[in-house]
């Protein structure tokens, strides 16, 4: 995903500075690396689920391809009725969607473990892979492809409600609450919008939203590094709060912030008011990337001078709150470091 927003910020570059034509093949086929993985999501979350859930990983993948097949994309996508067996089929797009894929990976578990035990050993590895594929891939046509749109929808609109209210109030809550979205995968529902908003209307506010929080996370650990005495932690630290200003969260959120907890808690504060600005001044994304120092002209449509603004107030806050709070937890650490020695 970071590799695809990088690429899609050159796109976004080489158009901004007309080196490219949107209308030639060079653009089609650079579209076409960075939207890859988008479209193909449904596959790389059925490898990763599988793995979460303990499903054969072949099989898992091959239920991805089913849906993105083109014969299945072209009944999707048509006018007339789709049948099965003479039963009416949901409508439903299943390329860049998320929410089907994890139901049906998670249903597969129970058939794949039911397979097993009354399969017998030796015929297990033939007859259980074909048993789940003709039994998921209806009960997704028909249940989990449904949900995932109504749930999409659901989440579309609630967003969508709470921005036409008050960008502001938007900002604060995605900027201040993405650390717990990404914890609980939350945050994959509203990449799905993004999505689908850059689809339909050529840009979207979430991903500017969530680059407030992505930097804080990078200003909290920078800040640990500056206070920690642990030159092992300081390392670990800077390290982290430096990745984040390419778009990777996780050794920041996971490595040091939320292990010290008080560093978790300023960069919530600070990624809700640099939300908060992104979102009061209408900050836009053009194309799916997240934000980072090198997808930034993903962002230059609306605001762009107010979005960098938001970042430099997020990371800013989140380092001077950490600088200058108490933290037992650090303290614990370097005396348990200090004992080891």
């Amino acid at each position: 995903m970071i590799s695809t927003g990088i690429i899609k910020g050159i796109i976004s570059l080489l158009l901004a500075t007309n080196a490219i034509d949107q209308t030639s093949s060079t653009y089609e086929i650079l579209n076409a690396i960075g939207d890859a993985f988008f479209y193909f999501i449904p596959v790389f979350l059925a490898i990763t689920a599988a793995k979460r859930f303990g499903v054969e990983t072949f099989t898992a993948a091959l239920i991805g391809c089913i849906l993105l097949h083109p014969s299945m994309t072209n009944l999707m996508s048509s006018d007339g009725t789709v049948t099965f067996f003479n039963l009416e089929v949901p409508k439903v797009i299943y390329s860049s969607s998320v929410i089907p894929i994890i139901l049906a990976i998670y249903f597969t578990k129970y058939v794949q473990n039911f397979c097993y035990k009354i399969i017998p050993e030796t015929f297990k590895g033939l007859f259980t892979p074909p048993i789940c594929l003709l039994i998921v891939t209806p009960v997704i046509l028909f249940v989990f492809g449904p949900i995932g749109k109504v749930a999409g929808s659901w989440l579309a609109s609630g967003y969508e409600n709470i921005y036409n209210l008050s960008p502001l109030v938007a900002g604060i809550i995605v900027g201040s609450l993405q650390p717990f979205m990404v914890m609980f995968g939350l945050h994959w529902g509203l990449f799905t919008v993004a999505i689908n908003n850059i689809s339909l209307v050529g840009y979207d506010t979430i991903l500017a939203l969530f680059g407030a929080a992505i930097f804080a996370q990078g200003g909290a650990a920078l800040a640990v590094a500056f206070k920690t005495k642990d030159k092992k932690f300081k390392s670990q630290a800077i390290s982290a709060g430096l990745t984040t200003l390419l778009g990777i969260t996780e050794p920041a959120m996971y490595g040091v912030n939320l292990k010290l907890k008080r560093p978790m808690t300023c960069a919530c504060i600070a990624g809700g008011v640099g939300g908060a600005v992104a979102g009061m001044f209408g900050c836009r994304a053009t194309s799916f990337a997240l934000p980072a120092l090198t997808t930034l002209p993903v962002f230059m449509s609306k605001a762009f001078i107010q979005f960098l603004i938001s970042l430099v107030i997020a990371f800013g806050l989140a380092f001077v709150l950490t600088l200058f709070s108490y933290n037992k937890d650090l303290e614990k650490l370097e005396n348990e470091t200090e004992e080891e020695v």
